[in-house]
């Protein structure tokens, strides 16, 4: 069993979905179904595999795991089986301890030309896994972008699907040209990514959006959409634009710790 959980959280981690392991570490001698060392992992998607005795408390510790992937934070949690109200009578006392592990953070870069450059490069400063796609080769490839952990070279639209677009996943599309950039939209405007953001001026956007409506996209889809991306700096050149593109994302990743002085000096 405690094999087929490893070979569970690789496949998540290769298709770059989080997960918690929610182990049992100390159990009394009698009252629990399931006893120290039973283990089972828990997807960000809410599905699990493995058990730790079933019923209300596994449910609880479902819970748990869910909260401690979205924290990052491990906790220890104990579960009773005295028959108390809201407990189980099984009779017993079990402590589960639940460790959270986080798919790295993938910056997706439609096209390859100039704002991509200082785009992927901020990306992997800032810690990112970071893809290129672009159907030039000209322009992806491994000499103009060294430091990109893929390139892929192909139809933007159609290898952006091909991608595992999750919660962990920031989509941002500046393609060489507009119906590039609205076929990557409409290829990952339905998957719930963490971040999806296309170059853009305010007429392209009510052009972009009135195509996506015709063709049955709903607005909750659309709410979701950075358009023009970036946060407003002024700024001018593709560094620039790569900054307050930058900065965007990263206040959407660090969304909880915005309007806290969690880490102001004293």
């Amino acid at each position: 069993m405690f094999s087929d959980i490893l070979y569970k959280a690789l496949y998540a981690t290769q298709k770059g979905q989080g997960y918690a392991f929610a182990t049992i570490t100390e159990t009394t001698l009698k009252g629990t179904p399931r006893k120290t060392g039973a283990k089972m992992i828990v997807f960000q998607d809410g599905s699990s595999f493995g058990t730790i005795g079933g019923g209300r408390n596994e449910k609880a510790a479902i819970a748990e795991c869910l909260k401690a992937i979205q924290k990052q934070k491990p906790v220890s949690v104990t579960y009773n089986y005295f028959g108390r109200e809201g407990e189980s009578v099984c009779g017993g006392q079990m402590k589960v301890f639940i460790e959270p592990f986080a798919v790295k953070d993938h910056l997706i870069i439609c096209g390859a030309g100039h704002i991509a450059l200082p785009l992927s490069a901020l990306g992997k400063i800032l810690g990112f896994k970071v893809t290129i796609i672009d159907s030039r080769r000209a322009f992806a490839n491994k000499t103009r972008f060294p430091h990109a952990d893929k390139i892929i070279v192909g139809d933007h639209a159609g290898e952006l699907a091909k991608e595992t677009l999750g919660p962990n996943t920031y989509v941002t599309i500046v393609t060489q040209g507009n119906e590039f950039d609205y076929e990557c939209l409409k290829a990952a405007i339905k998957f719930p990514t963490a971040y999806l953001g296309v170059i853009s001026s305010k007429p392209k956007k009510v052009k972009f959006f009135g195509r996506l409506k015709k063709e049955g996209i709903g607005q909750k889809y659309l709410n979701r959409v950075h358009i023009p991306m970036g946060i407003d700096i002024g700024a001018q050149t593709p560094p620039e634009i790569a900054v307050s593109i930058m900065a965007e994302i990263v206040a959407i990743k660090n969304k909880d710790y915005i309007g806290t002085d969690k880490f102001k000096r004293r």
